[in-house]
């Protein structure tokens, strides 16, 4: 057994901690997804830690090595029984999922899973949960994707002789069949001593009929490995559709001995389709930040796994909040019945949990039923399809029969159950830009020259786009910013119409300044499409045009040499979106709680202002000004009158001197950080006068000593002042010196 606290434990308070437990394979074949799954969830309760914590209790996280088994997973309920953790997050497989499942039940252990997608795991335990799609719901979308988004009436399925395959088989044959021809379904056994022989015949039979149409491989990943080796090494053009195991972080790693994908990466992989839960190039800015916040946390970037357990975390919290547990030993088993129950009462959107990849909440059976996203692959690197499914949440509004007819709408019966989807496009997108000339930060605007491109099928609605940030077309004012219609490229290539277009303009973008000069800001380039809503057309990152990840750091920065001022820091690509409640005038949406996502796009750009340069330009006034206010302290009282008056001068010198620099900022309603520093000038500077006041009174007096300490402490005093001024800003802002 491992039972450890993992990662960071930030300081939060001295009250005993909440415990969760996460079941993963950490010295197993996907030790790899186990780190992902606990570093995603050490992430998301260390925001929480830093905040302090849970009702003022810390999170903290207990690690349990299912080691991908089965024999061990089955001793897992037991050790989190014997542990104080109220929840356990997990398992990775199905496998595992299913051995521990039963016993979880039987200790009443409410266990969720982000990765298990064997229906049997949630329909027979009312103690597990789930926030992935299930294999019913995959083989369905896989059959509909094939004949609704690849026009294709003919397949085949290779499906091996268990639990997973049986399951996609199934449901892909049930729904398939009702508008298809199936024209192979062939099993084998993944455990039979001579699976190469098995692979080999039906390989044979796929050669033998060229009409067999797109296959469907219903297995894990190394099964779905011998398969595509067998159908790639007879130079075979056979169509393949992969089952969600293939987007493991394992998938691509699978065929790196051979000497193809040596000789040309992506060689087996390329081509084929795949069902996953969550997919980064077309994810909204929560999953970007997600990812940003991942990479920089841990050194590299999170597959759907991290997504995945990051959601399972925030869903466990949520019940955990909503419990009003005590936290003691005593109360431990009633607090697992208590987080069971507050999971299960998460069971409609108006309850649900916000996720990365929309909301979450459990319907009758314990599934989330989430969007199942198709992806692609392009060499080794996975991209979103085309087409996606878009599911229909709420169908008032609409009008169904019309939209079935033209197609926009899809309808999947599985189960005595109908679900709805919208068609989905995809416009693959990118922007370069070409140079980023100047940062107003009295107007809060940026000058900028872009590129930006977009690949789609169909007509070109993805087009009708806005800049809504946009002041002016700094090539043509009179022009607008963005004409769809004046492409300087515009061809169509692998079925899709690509269009560049080039965009020079000033930006509008609101600047925080409350760390100024110390402060960073972020550019974003921006557009919307109010045309057509989320549900019909989403923008998704080019990762492929776009090289993603970059490693060109230096390349980059040529793009913002102009910048004296500024340091480029990051760029980040993220899918945009806007939100309308409006009712349109519509009178069958008066009463109707509508709202209408619009798909949009955005670069973020990330600078840190050079801060020594604007210091030494505009701070060595004030101190030369500190410099006279503290020699003033030397003067004798008896010039108390220039003594006043000079330090007034300085005074009213660091007036002008602030109001100069407020002159070149925007108008805003709160106190920047460079202002601190003239406050404290300011104290010092009344500081001298009173001292100068007092100073007075005592040396008509008489009363040597009592000037004598009084100088002594005003000359100590004064130095110490600005001494933690300056010690108080360099430690909160030393990492912006630059």
């Amino acid at each position: 057994m491992i039972a450890l606290l993992w990662g960071r434990s930030p300081k939060t308070s001295d009250s005993d901690p909440i415990h969760l437990a996460i079941a993963a394979p950490v010295t197993g074949l996907r030790d790899i997804a186990a780190k992902e799954m606990v570093q995603s969830v050490q992430l998301y309760l260390d925001s929480l830690n830093h905040n302090g914590g849970l009702n003022g209790h810390p999170l903290k996280l207990l690690v349990f090595d299912d080691k991908g088994n089965s024999n061990t997973a089955r001793e897992i309920p037991h050790q989190v029984n014997n542990s104080r953790a109220l929840v356990v997050l997990g398992h990775l497989n199905s496998v595992t999922s299913l051995e521990a499942a039963p016993i979880y039940n039987a200790l009443q252990i409410p266990a969720i899973t982000g990765t298990s997608s064997e229906d049997y795991i949630t329909e027979a335990h009312p103690y597990y949960f789930r926030t992935i799609f299930t294999n019913s719901v995959q083989g369905s979308v896989v059959a509909l994707y094939m004949q609704r988004a690849l026009n294709l009436k003919t397949a085949s399925i290779i499906y091996s002789d268990d639990r997973l395959g049986q399951s996609l088989d199934e449901a892909f044959e049930t729904t398939f069949k009702r508008e298809g021809t199936l024209k192979h379904a062939w099993k084998f056994d993944p455990k039979n001593h001579n699976v190469p022989a098995e692979v080999n015949l039906i390989v044979n039979e796929l050669a033998a009929d060229s009409n067999s149409g797109m296959v469907f491989l219903a297995m894990d990943d190394i099964d779905a490995r011998d398969f595509i080796l067998g159908i790639r090494r007879r130079g075979l053009k056979t169509s393949l559709f992969g089952s969600q195991s293939l987007v493991r972080e394992t998938a691509s790693k699978l065929f790196k001995q051979y000497k193809e994908e040596k000789q040309q990466p992506g060689y087996f992989l390329n081509g084929i389709y795949v069902p996953s839960p969550l997919i980064f190039d077309s994810a909204g800015i929560d999953a970007q930040e997600f990812a940003s916040h991942y990479q920089e946390a841990y050194g590299n970037l999170p597959s759907y796994v991290g997504a995945a357990y990051y959601d399972v975390a925030r869903v466990a919290v949520r019940a955990i909040q909503e419990a009003e547990i005590q936290n003691t030993p005593g109360s431990q088993q009633k607090d697992r019945e208590k987080v069971r129950d507050r999971l299960e009462a998460i069971n409609s959107r108006n309850v649900a949990v916000k996720g990365l990849n929309g909301p979450i909440y459990f319907d009758a059976t314990h599934d989330s039923n989430p969007p199942v996203r198709i992806e692609q692959y392009v060499g080794q690197h996975l991209i979103s399809a085309p087409v996606q499914f878009s599911p229909i949440a709420d169908l008032s509004g609409v009008d169904l029969d019309r939209e079935l007819k033209a197609g926009n709408i899809l309808r999947l019966n599985y189960k005595f159950k109908d679900q709805y989807f919208w068609r989905q496009r995809v416009a693959y997108t990118g922007i370069d830009v070409n140079k980023l000339s100047r940062i107003d930060q009295n107007k809060s605007s940026f000058t900028a020259n872009f590129n930006v491109w977009l690949r789609y099928i169909g007509d070109d609605a993805p087009l009708a786009i806005q800049f809504p940030d946009a002041v002016t077309n700094i090539l043509n004012p009179a022009a607008p910013i963005f004409d769809p219609k004046k492409p300087i490229k515009a061809r169509t290539l692998d079925g899709l119409n690509y269009r560049l277009f080039q965009v020079a303009g000033e930006f509008k973008n609101s600047l925080d300044l409350r760390d100024y000069p110390f402060d960073s800001q972020k550019m974003t380039v921006r557009f919307l499409n109010t045309s057509l809503s989320t549900e019909r057309l989403i923008y998704v990152i080019d990762a492929v045009g776009l090289k993603l990840p970059r490693t060109d750091i230096e390349q980059q920065k040529g793009a913002f040499a102009g910048l004296q001022l500024w340091q480029f820091k990051e760029m980040q690509y993220a899918q945009d979106a806007i939100r309308s409640t409006s009712t349109q005038g519509d009178p069958a949406l008066f009463e109707s709680k509508v709202q209408t996502d619009y798909p949009g796009f955005s670069l973020m750009m990330r600078f840190q202002r050079h801060t020594l340069i604007f210091l030494i330009k505009n701070l060595l006034p004030l101190v030369l000004l500190t410099l006279v206010a503290y020699s003033t302290l030397y003067f004798s009282y008896s010039l108390s009158v220039p003594r006043i008056l000079a330090t007034c001068s300085v005074l009213l010198s660091g007036i002008v001197l602030l109001l100069s620099i407020n002159n070149q900022l925007p108008e805003i309603g709160y106190t920047i950080a460079l202002e601190y520093t003239f406050y404290v000038f300011f104290f010092l500077c009344v500081f001298s006068i009173v001292i100068t006041t007092i100073g007075e009174k005592l040396d008509k007096s008489g009363r040597k000593k009592a000037v004598q300490r009084l100088n002594l402490f005003a000359r100590m005093f004064f130095p110490m002042v600005v001494f933690v001024t300056v010690a108080v800003f360099g430690a909160t802002y030393s990492n912006s010196l630059i």
